[in-house]
């Protein structure tokens, strides 16, 4: 077995990004209708425009005083749609943010009330009566809130205000177990959940959409790790990989420790080395990073 200090290679979740058209409306999605707050903002850097496209502009990191925040990055594509779109929850790629609320009801209301969408309404999920909803962001991006009126380890802040708290988790959609013993082999990080939906609701807004235990398995813990692959061994499911030419979820950073040999550790298996310059996260507008294309498209950013 191997040692914690072996295994930890990926820390803390720092960052989402989420590229937009609809710079104004995102902004108001996150401030009015989540609660989070505008905490840096500024233009990419040339070289960072000439890595990810020159079409991207300016940034905002959106979240609270601690935790992880979303990297809201503005593209000049008017017209550019969605990454996944017309997606089912689980088809591959990086699939959705997912964070927690004190009050789901409240959190879902204030939504509504500021005019954005949800794909389900606040529902309790599985044998265990987990209560959690799924929004949708005005670039497509998709949000999974759950309940939890306790105080959570990784934030110590968490009850003294309302609202959505910060991105604790991204969720990566892969089609096999030889997938995810990808992520122990180079990223040294092995999940806490392996499970098979007996079935996939569809994307859309529907209050019938019922999901079972062993579907909803995955939102029941808190991760060690603020990554959590899922293995959905089916080949009914899409491919979506992470793409900064169109909207909504477009990468995840994390902190990275013990990452020596990690560059050569993901081109020994093929995973693409896009920069070694990554994107903005708190207090560093440039940060060193190394950012690769995972296993099924997954565009992942570890910071040193």
């Amino acid at each position: 077995m191997k040692k914690a200090t072996e295994t930890q290679m990926m820390g803390k979740l720092q960052a989402v990004t989420v590229v937009t058209n609809s710079w104004v409306q995102s902004i108001r999605f996150y401030t009015e209708a989540l609660g989070y707050f505008l905490l840096e903002r500024g233009e990419l850097t040339l070289v960072q425009k000439e890595i990810f496209g020159r079409h991207l502009g300016k940034y905002a990191l959106l979240g609270h005083e601690d935790g992880a925040v979303i990297r809201l990055i503005e593209t000049s594509h008017a017209g550019a749609l969605p990454n996944r779109i017309g997606a089912h929850p689980w088809d591959s790629g990086l699939a959705c943010i997912e964070t927690t609320t004190t009050d789901l009801e409240k959190a879902y209301w204030k939504v509504l009330r500021a005019r954005f969408g949800a794909i389900v309404s606040p529902s309790e999920i599985g044998a265990r009566s987990n209560r959690q909803a799924t929004f949708i962001g005005p670039s497509g991006e998709q949000l999974i809130v759950n309940e939890n009126k306790q105080k959570l380890p990784f934030n110590s802040s968490f009850l003294r205000r309302e609202g959505v708290e910060a991105p604790f988790n991204t969720l990566v959609a892969l089609p096999s177990k030889e997938h995810i013993k990808l992520y122990d082999q180079v990223l040294g990080f092995a999940p806490a959940t392996h499970f098979n939906p007996s079935f996939v609701p569809e994307l859309v807004n529907s209050e019938a959409n019922v999901m079972d235990e062993e579907y909803s398995g995955s939102y029941s813990t808190a991760h060690a790790f603020s990554l959590d692959p899922v293995c959905v061994s089916s080949t009914q499911y899409q491919s979506f990989p992470c793409d900064f030419f169109k909207t909504g979820i477009a990468s995840a950073c994390w902190k990275g420790t013990y990452t020596d040999d990690l560059s050569l550790k993901l081109q020994e298996v093929g995973w693409n080395i896009l920069s070694e310059v990554g994107l903005p996260v708190r207090h560093n507008p440039e940060p060193a990073a190394l950012v690769f294309r995972g296993v099924v498209g997954e565009i992942l950013e570890i910071i040193h």
